[in-house]
């Protein structure tokens, strides 16, 4: 059930991408596929999109990634598709 959870290196690493997408010299398709896999490798997707696209709070990366990972599993089939699109590989995996 819970394959699809990235490590926090790994999500760190994304949330890297996500923060500097200039500097990474990322195409928005790039930096929308990056924010994709992030919120895919999360326990709940839907609250690590909201951590990286609305919260107000000034966190930290890690702290965001620590807060991505406490949150309780959530089935992809709860996800919406505009956060996990159906050919993703999380949901490949019947997640």
């Amino acid at each position: 059930m819970s394959a699809r959870k990235l490590d926090k290196f790994e999500l760190l690493s994304l949330l890297g991408l996500l923060m500097n997408p200039k500097k990474n010299g990322l195409t928005q398709q790039e930096l929308d596929q990056v924010l994709i896999d992030f919120c895919a490798g999360c326990p709940d997707p839907i609250k690590a999109r909201w951590l990286i696209v609305e919260c107000l709070d000034p966190l930290t990366d890690e702290e965001i990634v620590d807060h991505a990972l406490s949150t309780p599993f959530r089935e992809m089939s709860d996800v919406p598709l505009a956060i996990t699109p159906r050919s993703h590989p999380a949901r490949l995996e019947g997640n």
